[in-house]
């Protein structure tokens, strides 16, 4: 900044004018309040902006082209299981709920692989999905 000294006065030591720094005081306070207001005001268009884009790109690519939204269908696929008590044995249970005709052996290790089961111990209260 820029300071203006006078010799006027007959004390010998200089002195600040203060016409020479009127209007150019800077408070470093505002200054600091005023980057962080220009921050965050940045980073909020900058998120409003892309939420705008996603916004305008997923209604330009719907595949409907009047607006009209269509009903969508979805399929519930019920999942049998089965939950283990005490005394039942992955055997067991393939051999109650295979299909006719199936080997036992492989209706057991489809249950394993639908279950991700490593060994055929089971545990009580244990969910078995049935494939």
């Amino acid at each position: 900044m820029y300071m203006a000294y006078s010799h006027t006065n007959n004390s010998g030591t200089p002195h600040r004018s203060t016409a020479a720094s009127k209007g150019m005081t800077s408070n470093p306070r505002y200054t600091k309040t005023f980057i962080r207001f220009l921050f965050i005001a940045v980073i909020l268009g900058t998120v409003f902006s892309f939420g705008a884009m996603v916004q305008a790109y997923a209604a330009s690519s719907s595949p409907t082209s009047n607006n009209v939204s269509t009903p969508t269908v979805s399929k519930v696929v019920v999942q049998e299981q089965v939950v283990i008590q005490a005394g039942d044995t992955l055997w067991d249970i393939a051999a109650d709920h295979k299909k006719d005709g199936e080997n036992i052996r492989s209706y057991v290790d489809k249950v394993k692989k639908k279950n991700h089961l490593t060994t055929s111990s089971l545990k009580e209260g244990q969910v078995l999905l049935l494939p």
